[in-house]
């Protein structure tokens, strides 16, 4: 383990918590310092983007790191680019899928969270909530899943050491903090463009206003999606990538 500069910790397990987000939520509002980080092993009501459900059993790694940074521009996608360089370094082509996921092929392996809040004009707190599938079996995911989700154990086609990955990732983690602190988030943007799958690929983007068929562009230096067509997406409800 290196010299983390903002996940210094502590690190706190649980055997089970209803939301590591919710429960750091709490501890922000609290006063907890940055760096601390929440993990359970099971979440019983386990949330992605938009409050959807996050299935989370044992076998998973469901964390979440309290930081205080000055900015959280980009903040899912500099936290998924850790997920890809931790997961590739074990040979999983694993891949960012705007905004805030992380593919092996068409199968999901992980899920990003990421909330703050502001104080004045300033970041009080963000809340960085990771959720990826280690050691999961595919008779560990609900049936409608199987076809749509992945593990690194079924990647690699063996279990794996759990904790060792956990450092691994929490290094690859306060690395990218580390550069998005100097260098803000134009000095990821092109490795997260070269390891961004949704680039290139027509998709079908759901919001408010109804829903968007184009191919994507680019990422703007802003961390927005930019289609063909000129149109720019910061936030969305949900955007699916469509075959060729």
């Amino acid at each position: 383990m290196q010299h983390r500069r903002h996940l210094k910790g502590p690190i706190e397990s649980y055997p089970r918590l209803d939301s590591t987000n919710a429960e750091a939520l709490r501890r922000a509002r609290e006063g907890a310092p940055a760096g601390l980080i929440l993990r359970a092993e099971r979440q019983d009501d386990g949330r992605g983007q938009h409050q959807r459900s996050w299935h989370s059993p044992p076998g998973g790694l469901w964390f979440t790191a309290l930081l205080r940074p000055a900015s959280v521009e980009g903040l899912s996608l500099i936290a998924g680019l850790a997920c890809v360089r931790a997961t590739r370094a074990l040979g999983v082509p694993a891949s960012l899928r705007w905004p805030n996921d992380v593919y092996v092929g068409e199968r999901k392996l992980a899920g990003i969270l990421t909330e703050s809040s502001l104080l004045g004009n300033r970041v009080d707190f963000a809340l960085l909530g990771i959720g990826l599938n280690v050691n999961l079996r595919g008779e560990d995911f609900p049936e409608e899943l199987r076809d749509q989700a992945t593990s690194l154990a079924l990647e690699i086609g063996q279990p794996l050491n759990a904790e060792d990955f956990f450092e691994r990732l929490l290094d690859e983690l306060d690395e990218v903090l580390q550069q998005h602190h100097l260098a803000g988030l134009p000095g990821l943007l092109p490795e997260i463009r070269q390891v961004c799958s949704t680039l290139g690929r027509r998709v079908r983007i759901q919001t408010g206003g109804g829903v968007h068929l184009a191919r994507t562009r680019t990422l703007a230096e802003d961390g927005s999606l930019e289609l063909e067509d000129g149109t720019r997406y910061y936030s969305v409800d949900r955007v699916q990538v469509l075959p060729d």
